[in-house]
Protein backbone atom coordinates (compact mmCIF):
# COMPACT_ATOMS: atom_id res chain seq x y z
CA UNK A 1 0.00 0.00 0.00
CA UNK A 2 1.43 3.32 -0.76
CA UNK A 3 1.10 6.95 0.91
CA UNK A 4 -1.45 7.72 -0.93
CA UNK A 5 -3.49 4.23 -0.76
CA UNK A 6 -4.64 5.51 2.94
CA UNK A 7 -6.03 8.58 1.15
CA UNK A 8 -8.59 7.21 -1.00
CA UNK A 9 -9.20 3.91 0.94
CA UNK A 10 -9.06 4.83 5.06
CA UNK A 11 -7.69 1.44 6.82
CA UNK A 12 -10.44 0.22 8.87
CA UNK A 13 -9.16 1.29 12.36
CA UNK A 14 -9.26 4.83 11.48
CA UNK A 15 -12.80 4.65 10.31
CA UNK A 16 -13.37 2.58 13.80
CA UNK A 17 -11.88 5.10 15.99
CA UNK A 18 -13.37 8.23 14.06
CA UNK A 19 -11.89 11.65 14.95
CA UNK A 20 -9.60 10.09 17.43
CA UNK A 21 -6.88 8.73 14.90
CA UNK A 22 -7.28 12.86 13.41
CA UNK A 23 -6.59 14.23 16.96
CA UNK A 24 -3.55 12.00 17.31
CA UNK A 25 -2.19 12.21 14.15
CA UNK A 26 -2.31 16.36 14.78
CA UNK A 27 -1.33 16.00 18.09
CA UNK A 28 1.64 13.88 17.08
CA UNK A 29 2.73 16.95 14.51
CA UNK A 30 1.99 19.83 16.90
CA UNK A 31 4.82 21.12 18.73
CA UNK A 32 5.68 20.70 22.36
CA UNK A 33 4.05 22.32 25.18
CA UNK A 34 6.54 20.98 27.85
CA UNK A 35 8.71 24.58 28.66
CA UNK A 36 5.51 26.51 29.06
CA UNK A 37 3.41 23.76 30.85
CA UNK A 38 6.85 23.08 32.91
CA UNK A 39 7.26 27.41 33.43
CA UNK A 40 3.72 27.86 34.50
CA UNK A 41 3.35 24.58 36.80
CA UNK A 42 6.53 26.09 38.46
CA UNK A 43 5.63 29.46 39.42
CA UNK A 44 1.86 28.53 40.46
CA UNK A 45 4.04 25.99 43.23
CA UNK A 46 6.86 29.04 43.85
CA UNK A 47 3.70 30.74 44.54
CA UNK A 48 1.68 28.76 46.28
CA UNK A 49 4.44 27.98 48.79
CA UNK A 50 6.00 31.43 49.68
CA UNK A 51 2.32 32.22 50.40
CA UNK A 52 1.82 29.31 53.15
CA UNK A 53 5.37 30.45 54.36
CA UNK A 54 4.65 33.69 54.50
CA UNK A 55 1.11 33.89 55.80
CA UNK A 56 1.83 31.11 58.78
CA UNK A 57 4.46 33.32 59.30
CA UNK A 58 2.94 36.37 59.50
CA UNK A 59 5.38 38.31 56.76
CA UNK A 60 2.00 38.99 54.71
CA UNK A 61 -1.52 39.35 54.11
CA UNK A 62 -3.27 37.96 51.31
CA UNK A 63 -3.90 40.57 49.04
CA UNK A 64 -6.66 38.33 46.94
CA UNK A 65 -10.06 38.77 48.25
CA UNK A 66 -11.23 34.96 47.43
CA UNK A 67 -7.87 33.21 48.64
CA UNK A 68 -7.97 35.38 51.63
CA UNK A 69 -11.33 34.09 52.63
CA UNK A 70 -10.41 30.72 51.38
CA UNK A 71 -6.92 31.38 54.28
CA UNK A 72 -9.14 32.52 56.79
CA UNK A 73 -12.02 29.51 56.56
CA UNK A 74 -10.16 27.00 55.38
CA UNK A 75 -6.51 27.10 56.61
CA UNK A 76 -3.40 26.07 54.54
CA UNK A 77 -4.81 22.54 53.21
CA UNK A 78 -7.44 24.14 51.62
CA UNK A 79 -5.45 26.68 50.39
CA UNK A 80 -3.19 24.50 49.37
CA UNK A 81 -5.80 22.55 47.68
CA UNK A 82 -7.42 25.63 45.92
CA UNK A 83 -3.90 26.33 44.52
CA UNK A 84 -3.75 23.36 43.39
CA UNK A 85 -6.72 22.98 41.57
CA UNK A 86 -6.26 26.98 40.09
CA UNK A 87 -3.18 25.06 38.19
CA UNK A 88 -4.10 21.00 37.50
CA UNK A 89 -7.41 22.38 35.54
CA UNK A 90 -5.98 25.12 33.35
CA UNK A 91 -3.20 21.93 32.43
CA UNK A 92 -5.73 19.63 31.77
CA UNK A 93 -7.15 22.56 29.39
CA UNK A 94 -3.94 23.39 27.65
CA UNK A 95 -3.10 19.56 27.19
CA UNK A 96 -6.56 18.55 26.07
CA UNK A 97 -7.14 21.63 23.28
CA UNK A 98 -3.00 21.69 22.04
CA UNK A 99 -3.98 19.38 19.04
CA UNK A 100 -7.04 20.95 17.75
CA UNK A 101 -6.21 24.83 18.74
CA UNK A 102 -2.36 24.54 19.06
CA UNK A 103 -1.75 28.46 18.53
CA UNK A 104 -4.55 29.58 20.52
CA UNK A 105 -3.16 27.25 23.71
CA UNK A 106 1.01 28.56 23.29
CA UNK A 107 -0.40 32.28 23.14
CA UNK A 108 -3.09 31.33 26.13
CA UNK A 109 -0.30 29.66 27.38
CA UNK A 110 2.48 32.50 27.76
CA UNK A 111 0.33 34.96 28.58
CA UNK A 112 -1.11 33.25 31.67
CA UNK A 113 2.80 32.64 32.38
CA UNK A 114 3.56 36.09 32.06
CA UNK A 115 0.54 37.51 33.48
CA UNK A 116 0.96 35.05 36.63
CA UNK A 117 4.92 36.47 36.92
CA UNK A 118 4.27 40.00 36.29
CA UNK A 119 1.36 39.64 39.38
CA UNK A 120 3.80 37.66 41.50
CA UNK A 121 6.61 39.93 41.26
CA UNK A 122 4.27 43.16 41.54
CA UNK A 123 2.62 42.12 45.07
CA UNK A 124 6.10 41.02 46.12
CA UNK A 125 7.28 44.37 45.84
CA UNK A 126 4.18 46.05 46.84
CA UNK A 127 4.96 43.68 50.31
CA UNK A 128 8.19 44.00 50.25
CA UNK A 129 8.90 47.82 49.89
Amino acid sequence: MGLTDDVVAPRPERLASGGQARSEALASRAPSLRVPLALFILISVADTVSSVYMLLNGMMEEYNPLMRWIWVTGGAPVFVGVKALLTVVPVWLFRRLKADRFSLVHSALWLTILGYAAIYGLLFCLANY
